[in-house]
């Protein structure tokens, strides 16, 4: 049986000098493909095989990568260098996650150099599951890339109001929250959460259908969505759902019309807790500011 021939690879340097220049602009090599996909407007795989010296690059494709990242030593490669230099200071910030105490807390950082010795530095920033994170440079872990943080602000904490009222649970998911570094505000009725609502919005919502008023929600999700016109995440809770069929309508029209998630209770705070500090840090991952 004779073994099934294998593509030729292609050593192409160009490719080489395209990952270099990602590489200088502090882009992981696993995010250099997607970038490069959007330039030549390929499919992300095809640029994966192209990386690989699986398949090499078309005229037309290597004219447009180097209308976008010049030649080795060309005009326009030094063009590009210069451009680079002069818009530094924005293109180097970025949205990140500060971690110096227990409670993260959001921040933006602009980027320096790659660090050689990152204890010997007060801060460092880290890519840690596709978000840049700023932590301590001693502890950042032996092995991993680090850059420099020239410079860093640190944001306000995401506010987040919980709409129960059952104090027991929202003082529950208040404290859980304060550890995360997330401000949650706690309201027992749908009127006083509207007022506020109505002046400053929230980052994040969470309601609970099942209130004693028999006042549900759905004025707080139309408002959010048809009136603010917000996309903003919103959690409606329930611990009814196998108990009273018309909760179960009514709380799918708003996961339908108004793109609601939905968690039953009693909660699970540690899934809780998980789901929004996704939301409300790593939603912000790795993007320029």
């Amino acid at each position: 049986m004779t073994s099934k021939k294998q593509p030729p690879v292609v050593h192409d340097p160009y490719t080489a000098y395209v990952r270099q220049t990602l590489s200088d602009q502090g882009i992981p090599r696993h995010k250099q493909a997607r970038i490069v996909a959007r330039v030549v407007e390929l499919e992300l795989v095809s640029v994966q095989q192209k990386f690989a010296g699986i398949r090499g690059w078309t005229r037309s494709q290597l004219i447009l990568l180097e209308q976008h990242f010049g030649k080795p030593g060309s005009p326009a490669s030094k063009s590009f260098a210069l451009e680079k230099s002069e818009h530094q200071r924005n293109a180097s910030q970025w949205n990140a996650i500060l971690k110096l105490s227990d409670a993260p807390q959001r921040c933006i950082f602009q980027r320096g150099h790659a660090l050689a010795v990152p204890e010997d530095a007060a801060l460092a920033a880290i890519d840690e599951s596709g978000a840049w994170v700023v932590i301590s440079g001693a502890k950042v872990p032996k092995g991993k890339v680090s850059f420099q943080v020239t410079h860093m602000t640190p944001l306000p904490a995401p506010r987040v109001a919980v709409l129960d009222d059952e104090s027991r649970i929202a003082d529950k998911i208040a404290a859980l929250f304060s550890r995360q570094g997330i401000q949650a505000s706690i309201f027992s009725d749908v009127d006083s959460l509207l007022e506020v609502i109505r002046v400053q919005p929230f980052e994040a919502y969470i309601l609970s259908w099942d209130n004693a008023a028999e006042a549900t929600p759905e004025s707080v999700i139309q408002h959010i969505r048809e009136t603010q016109k917000s996309t903003t995440h919103i959690t409606v809770l329930s611990g009814e759902l196998h108990k009273q069929p018309t909760i179960v309508q009514d709380i799918s029209l708003m996961v339908e019309c108004y793109r609601v998630s939905v968690m039953e209770k009693p909660l699970v705070l540690e899934i809780l807790g998980k789901t929004f500090h996704n939301i409300l840090f790593r939603s912000l991952d790795s993007h320029p500011c």
